[in-house]
């Protein structure tokens, strides 16, 4: 075998790498000879990466939070149907809410409140509003299955976890099973009373709490006149028997069937006010036709003061040019030699002379007059002016009368409009709230608003403490009302009052009352007015409240919600709304 040197094997590795590379770079030479698409020469998406051109990706839909109720959630079991107005009551100290009903207890559950950064408020509430699927649009789309809002600001009572203490973002948590129970017997406008304690409604009854009107059977059993009646407010359908000034207690009946004449009362009042204002139309389109026509008799007579006055003016030029000719003529004649000149050349002049004597006189005697009767003209343009300007006056009131017509015609409306909306909210409860820091008494019917008065408030710098009272059933005989009362008295130990000096530092607060401010205290210290407790018992009913506070309404209270009443929240502005 014949043997190969280490020399030449080298030598054939080196021949065999320089063709490889030379192969290498033959191909790359060939593929940057060949020409690319246009798109590959201008693009870096083009050719070989992606032939057909940049495709922009579909975009993918945003993943909403699905409700999956957690299957180791116990069945609850049903609640019984309200007999009455519910009461539920949040204890905060101990994760509670208890639901009453006329007094009793239908539901205990366990919740989770808000936590100390974002705590749950405390106060007086009601349920504003109630949806079976509600998403966070704060909180990444998380669900709220069986949301029942209590404030506009987002705080809603709904189901979630319960870890066993404060974990919300200021929500109340349920268990998915009682979050769902009692969002079937709920109503809109039911009580939520959040407080830091454990709170228990109990039976109350007091002279002071007015007392509804009487069913018909029972109208012998009353006494008093009927007050007067204000009117043109809405309050005034509230009180419509006023009216007939009779000594016949009211009842129920009397009550709708006063409303219903009131009513066509209030529809007359409109017609009134229609005819009224279509009559200040018609005037006020004569006065403006009138001044249009003072207007044509200033131009008219400022066309004839400008004529009479050139004429007096040419009458004046006529007058100057006559005196002129005269005077050349009478100096002409007085050169003039009289013995030089015959009888017949004398008597030519003499007459020459006679007739621009005659002519002059005649120019200044029309000179006089045409400055006499433009002068004339201009006091009937200035009369023409006078009477426009009295005419323009008339007719500035017509149009006034015209303006108030219809602020008469659109309140007359406006009055029908609030009267058969309180005839629609007739049966809803009236809600009552009186502020000792206001000093004010203001209904709602629903959320609307129907009353706003002042009341009398004895011994002011005394708290009245915050009360709720609530009717619960008619008594026998549909005499009188069933009430119950809870109390309020927050301290300064709560989470929500702890974060006062940081949120509410704008805020002034109020004594808190001492605990012999008990309801009835606060009723007796109360003095509403005939004439106001006259028209709030035709719509005492049960459901209907008393919220007695030395606060204000908080700034959650607004005319979609009923009171709301927080400790350090009593300004009366609104707050910004925000949906969690």
């Amino acid at each position: 075998m014949q043997k190969i040197a280490k020399t030449d094997i080298g030598a054939v590795c080196g021949c065999l790498r320089m063709t490889t590379v030379a192969a290498f770079l033959g191909a790359a030479l060939l593929v940057a000879a060949t020409p690319e698409p246009a798109q590959a020469q201008f693009y870096p998406w083009g050719s070989w990466g992606n032939p057909g051109g940049w495709k922009p990706k579909p975009r993918r839909a945003r993943r909403v939070p699905r409700y999956v109720e957690p299957s180791d959630d116990k069945p609850a079991t049903a609640l019984p149907k309200p007999t009455g107005p519910l009461v539920l009551v949040v204890s905060i100290g101990k994760q509670t809410v208890t639901v009453y009903d006329d007094n009793k207890v239908i539901a205990k559950s366990p919740i989770s409140s808000g936590t100390s950064s974002n705590p749950t408020p405390t106060g007086i509430f009601s349920i504003l509003e109630k949806n079976r699927t509600h998403y966070s649009n704060l909180y990444g789309g998380a669900p709220m299955p069986f949301m029942q809002r209590v404030t506009n600001s987002g705080v809603a009572m709904h189901a979630g976890d319960l870890p066993g203490y404060p974990a919300s973002h200021g929500c109340i948590r349920l268990p998915y099973s009682f979050a769902r129970s009692l969002f079937g017997i709920t109503d809109i406008g039911a009580r939520v009373i959040i407080s830091d304690d454990d709170l228990t409604p109990a039976e109350f009854n007091s002279p002071r709490l007015i007392a509804p009107l009487p069913p018909d059977s029972l109208a012998n059993n009353g006494s008093g006149p009927v007050p007067a009646a204000a009117t043109g407010t809405p309050g005034e359908m509230l009180s419509l028997t006023a009216t007939e000034n009779t000594q016949k207690r009211r009842t129920r009946a009397s009550a709708a069937a006063a409303r219903v004449i009131e009513r066509q009362r209030l529809a007359t009042n409109i017609v009134e006010a229609e005819n009224a204002k279509r009559a200040a139309e018609d005037q006020a389109k004569a006065a403006a036709d009138a001044v249009q026509a003072g207007r044509e008799m200033i131009r008219k007579e400022r066309t004839e003061e400008g004529r009479l006055a050139d004429l007096a003016r040419k009458a004046a030029r006529d007058a100057d040019a006559a005196a002129a000719r005269f005077t050349a003529l009478t100096a002409k004649m007085a050169k003039v030699d009289a013995a030089a000149i015959d009888a017949a050349e004398f008597e030519k002049q003499s007459g020459e002379e006679v007739a621009e004597e005659t002519k002059l006189l005649d120019a200044m005697d029309a000179a006089v007059v045409a400055k006499r009767v433009a002068a004339t003209q201009v006091t009937k343009s200035k009369q023409a002016v006078a009477d426009a300007g009295a005419l323009e006056k008339a007719r500035k009131v017509a149009v006034e009368d015209v303006k108030n017509a219809d602020t008469v015609l659109a309140s007359a409306k406006d009055t029908l409009v609030a009267a058969d909306a309180l005839e629609a909210r007739k049966d809803s409860p009236v809600s009552i709230f009186i502020s000792a820091k206001t000093g004010r008494l203001i209904a709602k019917l629903g959320f609307a608003q129907v009353l706003d008065v002042p009341v009398t408030i004895a011994e002011p710098g005394r708290p009245l403490g915050t009360h709720v009272l609530t009717a619960t059933t008619f008594t026998e005989g549909e005499k009188a009302l069933r009430w119950n009362s809870v109390s309020l008295r927050p301290s300064e130990g709560t989470q929500y009052s702890r974060r006062k000096k940081r949120r509410h530092d704008d805020e002034t607060p109020v004594a808190a009352a001492g605990h012999d401010a008990d309801a009835a205290s606060a009723l007796e210290r109360i003095e509403i007015p005939k004439e106001t407790a006259e028209l709030l018992a035709e719509l005492m009913k049960p459901g209907s409240s008393f919220i007695i506070s030395d606060y204000g309404l908080s700034r959650e209270t607004s005319a979609r919600t009923e009171f709301v009443v927080e400790p350090w929240r009593s300004r009366p502005d609104s707050s910004e709304s925000r949906y969690y």
